[in-house]
């Protein structure tokens, strides 16, 4: 029950007293004009005596008079008897309704009574425990405390703080050969499982060869050794303001180690924070200062290794101050070999940088139109740069590109501006582009001078010859070095209906007559449904001569996925080929089966008469959590038409693959929540048109499963188990990887092969009929248990030769490690 409080609930009885004193009132007012019924009979009956003569005598004057007087008195009777009555109607009714307002009244008073009875128990219970309660001065003091708190703990989280932190880890293992002599690679094995790369030796292949591997499948692993630790501890501070408030430290760390040494070694220290309300923040690290300031100059932000220790600081501010508010950035250091990876991975190569180093960038960004940086850069007694760049857009127009001009040390003296233009390396290149919605066009220009390759004149650790051999440019520049060239785009996008088109040509730096490319393509198809049909010709010669080649022998982007300059998407481009593409993407908002995607594909080399035919696809689907990813794939590279030279160099084969892959997250009805992993593929690559196999097939096969009890009882602990094997015939090697697609083709419907594709990617078709003569498997098992930081990893894998069985080998693997954070 609500308590009403009594002004209100005394309203009612107010408005009843009056309306009860008016009603009285009126009843009075009848009572005291009011006829009673004998009285009006009595008047009646003299009424009908008068009007009843005796006799036929006149009536004196006198009572004639007297009669008209009792008639007007009997009609003002009459009036006052209606009157009355019609007040007796409206009183009877007033009467009613404030019945009905009495009876109302009367719940009221109920509802009112229990009400009270409510507070009276509620006061007694107050009453009771009135000794325990505060009163209202000690309430108000109380709320002021509190208050104060809150000031005192908003003050605190903005005062300075330092905080501690660390890390102690351990890491001892082996994996070595067990019996027999043939080392081998169990990459393959373990890959994307529990275990991937647990006994690895890494792309570099434990530095053998100078440079960095495309893939760790290439290296083998049975010669490696896990040992190690580290104790590392940092600290923190926050919240560090000068008196005057112009500088803030928001946050300050300093990380630092244990070395071999026993000696105590800063490892890297940040700070952030606000000058004068710009914001900056500076790094320091004692081996791998990153830092980049455009694609060819003082590019080392990804120099993983790294193969040139840089111990330098990095330093960033906003300086709104300052007209256009530039980003300025500095760099300074000392860098050194690394002696472990060799000098730019190769002895015989200049470093890219050494010794003492810094620059100087600044960025800005005018009216909002995109970033545009100048930079200077030098490596004492090695070089100088200075340079440009700029990403910036107006409307529909783009444009993108970089110049730099890098002068070495060893041609001064410069003693001109043309000197400096003369003899310095130069790198420019332009991407300019025009959006209009339906259709777009792009247009390219670049010139690198060939002192930029390995990252030399740019000073670029990214790019070193380390990183440049099978695993690519680690900086994945727009364009080479030692390239001067141009090219252009065009595409529509008329509703369903793709229109593309690309044109470009190259050659070395010095113009060299036989360096000449030319290529280009045009394409035209529609899409929809998720489906896309494309037809396409493309055209690709080589020298001033004009001599068509079956394929860019730079492989710039054969096959590709990836549309010229981002504009045009020409299937097969830089080749000479015609023909189609059907296409549905399983992931597309309107495909016709969600999870299905395809390709039926056939490009005809019309200048060496050769057909190359391929349709694959998978399909994702998800039923009761369990996943399944069916592929399969078939290829035909038939040059049955062509000279017997072709044929020869580029034999007809045949390829089929075909596998499916099964993935079940933890299980949380099962004992243990167990989850699984597995898979299982199948290649055959056959000289001819048959896909039969025989003793000249090529056959690759695989299997893998791998299960994890996600709860077995302890806290932050799970154990694993998996299986790995790979088998091949007529290869070119059983013991590792040797090929550009490495472990990525393996479940990948777009590759004939596991460990090396011709279709995957910048490769040459006209090789994938050359097979080897290598046969044999490798297979393991092995398991991992974690527990809080603990990890225990143990195989067993054995590779057998089936050519030379006494080639055999038999490898185990041990390997702890422990992390520790606080």
């Amino acid at each position: 029950m609500i308590p009403i409080p009594w002004s209100r609930s005394r309203t009612p009885f107010q408005e009843l007293a009056a309306d009860l004193a008016a009603l009285g009132v009126r009843v009075t007012d009848l009572e005291s004009n009011s006829v009673s019924q004998d009285d009006f009979a009595r008047l009646e009956a003299r009424v009908e005596a008068l009007g009843t003569p005796t006799d036929t005598t006149p009536a004196p004057a006198g009572d004639t008079a007297a009669l008209d007087a009792l008639n007007q008195q009997i009609s003002d009777l009459s009036a006052r008897a209606d009157d009355l009555q019609s007040n007796y109607d409206s009183l009877r009714a007033d009467v009613d309704d404030n019945a009905s307002s009495i009876a109302a009244l009367n719940d009221l008073t109920v509802l009112l009574n229990n009400d009270i009875l409510g507070l009276q128990d509620r006061v007694s219970a107050v009453e009771s425990a009135l000794p325990d309660l505060v009163g209202r001065a000690d309430f108000n003091a109380l709320t002021t405390r509190v208050s104060g708190i809150d000031t005192r703990v908003t003050t605190l989280e903005k005062a300075p703080k330092l905080s501690f932190t660390g890390s102690l880890s351990a890491t001892y293992g082996a994996i070595g050969l067990l019996s027999g002599k043939t080392n081998f690679d169990v990459d393959r094995l373990t890959r994307k499982t529990f275990a991937d790369g647990a006994f690895s030796s890494g792309k570099d292949c434990n530095n053998a060869g100078g440079f960095l591997r495309a893939y760790a499948e290439i290296c083998t692993d049975t010669t490696n050794t896990f040992s190690g630790g580290g104790f590392n501890f940092g600290i923190k501070a926050t919240n560090l303001t000068t008196a005057n408030g112009s500088l803030v430290v928001s946050d300050a760390t300093a990380n630092f180690e244990i070395t071999g040494a026993n000696l105590v070694q800063i490892d890297n220290a940040t700070i952030n924070g606000s000058l004068g309300g710009q914001a900056f923040s500076a790094v320091f690290q004692i081996t791998n200062s990153a830092f980049r300031f455009n694609d060819y100059l003082f590019n080392a932000d990804n120099d993983t290794e790294p193969v040139v220790n840089r111990k330098g600081v990095v330093a960033t501010i906003n300086a709104t101050s300052l007209p256009f508010a530039p980003k300025l950035t500095v760099v300074v250091g000392n860098a050194t070999a690394n002696v472990a990876a060799g000098t730019d991975g190769n002895p015989a190569t200049p470093p890219v940088i050494n010794g003492f180093y810094y620059g100087v960038r600044a960025e800005v960004n005018p009216f909002s139109l995109g970033k545009i940086g100048l930079n200077y850069a030098q490596n004492v007694a090695n070089r100088s740069a200075f340079g440009v760049d700029y990403d910036v857009k107006v409307g529909p127009v783009s444009l993108q590109g970089v110049y730099d001009l890098s002068l070495a040390d060893a041609k001064s003296p410069y003693t001109s501006l043309t000197d400096y233009f003369s003899k310095g390396d130069n790198a420019f290149y332009t991407n300019a582009a025009v959006d209009l919605g339906i259709a777009k066009i792009a247009a390219n220009y670049r010139a690198i001078e060939p002192a930029y390759n390995n990252g030399v004149a740019g000073m670029s650790p990214n790019d070193t010859f380390y990183y440049n051999n099978e695993a690519g440019n680690a900086n994945a520049n727009a364009y080479g070095a030692d390239v001067v060239g141009y090219g252009g785009a065009l595409s529509t996008n008329l509703g369903p209906v793709t229109v593309a088109a690309f044109g470009d040509r190259y050659s070395d730096y010095a113009g060299t007559s036989a360096s000449y490319n030319t290529s280009y393509g045009v394409a035209a198809g529609a899409k929809l449904f998720g489906l896309s049909l494309t037809g396409f010709y493309n055209n690709s010669t080589t020298t001033t001569a004009n001599t068509t080649q079956h394929i860019d022998a730079n492989y710039y982007a054969y096959n590709s996925t990836g549309a010229y300059q981002d504009t045009a998407l020409v299937p097969f481009a830089y080749s000479s080929t015609y023909g189609g593409v059907l296409k549905h993407d399983g992931a597309a908002a309107d495909a016709l089966v969600k999870g299905l995607s395809f390709t039926v594909a056939d490009q005809y080399f019309y200048n060496d008469k050769i057909n190359d035919f391929q349709v694959y696809g998978s399909y994702a689907a998800t039923l009761g959590g369990i996943t399944l990813t069916p592929f399969a794939r078939y290829h035909n590279f038939n040059s049955g038409s062509a000279t017997a030279a072709v044929q020869t160099a580029a034999p007809t084969y045949s390829a089929v693959k075909y596998g499916v892959q099964v993935s079940v997250p933890a299980m949380a009805g099962i004992i243990g929540k167990p989850s699984f992993a597995g898979g299982f593929a199948n290649s055959i690559t056959n000289p001819g048109s048959s896909i039969a196999v025989n003793n000249n097939t090529k056959t690759e096969l695989y299997g893998q499963a791998a299960l994890t009890l996600n709860d077995i009882g302890i806290a932050n602990t799970t154990a694993s188990i998996g299986y790995g094997y790979y088998q091949g015939f007529n290869m070119g090697s059983a013991t590792n990887a040797s090929s550009a697609s490495g472990g990525t083709a393996t479940f990948s419907p777009t590759a004939d092969r596991f460990f090396r594709s011709p279709l995957g990617g910048a490769s040459d078709p006209y090789t994938g009929g050359v097979l080897g003569t290598s046969a044999g498997s490798v297979q393991g098992v092995f398991g991992q248990v974690n527990f809080n930081g603990l990890g225990l990893n143990a195989g067993y894998f054995r590779y057998n030769d089936f050519v030379t069985p006494a080639n055999n080998s038999s490898a185990t693997a041990f390997k702890v490690s422990y992390t520790l954070n606080f």
